[in-house]
């Protein structure tokens, strides 16, 4: 009997408890995101073994794993962009909006964010 759904359930489960001790640790969470990986691929079988092998079986694996897969990157993505962020508020706080210097650092950090975003999303 296959159990798919309730081993994919439990890949996302450990996923998200591994994943929320991280604390935004961005190294730490691509770590989980492999793990997720990995988990998935042990719970799905290769097409050629599933009983029904059919476009919409497939469809539905891939789908899973697929949405599972973006989910854990936009995690990291999420993480890194709290990175910067973090950055850009302590240089506000730092600086005066009338100095040229913190012109020149709002546009790189504004950058940065644009980079993380489109790296992800």
């Amino acid at each position: 009997m296959s159990q798919y759904s309730i081993n994919i359930s439990k890949c996302l489960a450990n996923w998200g408890k591994k994943s929320q001790e991280c604390n935004g640790n961005r190294h730490c969470l691509e770590e989980h995101a492999k793990e997720l990986r990995e988990c998935l691929d042990a719970v799905f079988p290769p097409s050629t073994r599933t009983e029904f092998e059919s476009d919409k079986t497939n469809y539905m694996m891939s789908t899973v794993f697929f949405l599972s897969n973006r989910l854990a990157k936009a995690l990291i993505g999420i993480s890194e962009y709290d990175e910067a962020m973090e950055e850009f508020e302590n240089i506000g706080k730092d600086s005066s909006q009338d100095n040229d210097d913190y012109k020149i650092i709002y546009e790189n950090k504004k950058s940065e964010i644009d980079k993380i975003l489109a790296k992800y999303f």
